[in-house]
């Protein structure tokens, strides 16, 4: 009984060991100036990224990947953990995105610095391990995503050399009617010239004509527009004459209603007739 009791002593200290071990090499790595984690997902291929691929920060680099894992709910999107510098300033709004290293292989992290005025990303109790946001299509570097460029052209050429194969008669009948179009122009370039200089005289003739008749029409609209004047004035005339018997007439009227036999007797009077006798 006391020799199990050793036993499980011993196994309980060699554990504790070690994972003391282990707390203390995170602690050193993460808080006694190994620098500061960080997680980015990437939507897409990860590929030519490895573990120890460099991270750059605004062109410098400042830290490097540490480990992958796929998203356990999204088995399309990668985790990358990445290790930089402490006084590395990773803001809210900074992004990351994978770049080919160049013709010798390999790909490797860039991160964008932000802008001033956005805060600083850093970890708290709810989220350990801040997450930066990947930009936009990033996780596929430009030689990942050229065969499949490559493809997309030859699936064109292909798709173009069929359409050529199906309408080759009808391609060559109009290549053929737009020669003899051309031909019979050049034939007729002569005629054609003649038909553009009488069309250009013919509208220098109708120019002539137009204004010769804007002359004509603006003499005859003084001789016109005199007219008019002198009938409106005769028509003023006898307009005003007319006025003058109206009121003429109205104050006859007014005389003949007011007194009618003195008005038509000339102001005598008529006697009244008396019987003889009386």
């Amino acid at each position: 009984m006391e020799t199990k009791a050793n036993y499980l002593m011993i196994g309980g200290t060699i554990l504790g060991v070690i994972a003391f071990a282990f707390i203390f090499i995170f602690w050193i790595s993460n808080f006694a100036g190994g620098g500061k984690s960080y997680l980015i997902v990437f939507e897409s291929s990860v590929a030519g990224l490895t573990s120890g691929s460099s991270v750059g920060f605004n062109g410098i680099k400042v830290g490097e990947v540490h480990s992958f894992e796929l998203d356990p709910e999204d088995a399309r999107k990668v985790q990358v953990l990445i290790n930089v510098a402490d006084d590395t300033p990773v803001r809210v709004n900074s992004r990351a995105s994978i770049q080919s290293l160049g013709l010798t292989g390999g790909s490797g992290i860039q991160i964008t610095p932000g802008t001033p005025d956005s805060p600083l990303l850093v970890a708290t109790a709810e989220n350990p391990i801040p997450t930066i946001s990947a930009k936009r299509g990033s996780g596929q570097s430009l030689f990942d995503a050229a065969p499949a460029a490559l493809n997309n052209a030859n699936a064109f050429i292909e798709r173009l050399d069929e359409l050529v194969a199906v309408n080759e008669e009808a391609i060559t009948t109009t290549l053929t009617n737009i020669a003899t179009v051309t031909e019979m122009l050049g034939q007729k370039s002569e005629a054609i010239g003649v038909a553009i200089t009488d069309v250009s005289e013919g509208a220098q003739s109708f120019k002539s004509l137009s204004s010769k008749l804007e002359v004509s029409l603006g003499d005859n609209m003084d001789g016109l527009t005199r007219q008019a004047k002198e009938s409106m004035q005769e028509f003023s005339a006898t307009m005003r004459e007319a006025r003058r018997a109206a009121a003429t007439l109205n104050r006859i009227l007014e005389k003949l209603e007011a007194d009618p036999r003195g008005f038509l007797l000339g102001g005598s009077q008529v006697p009244e007739y008396t019987p003889r006798g009386q």
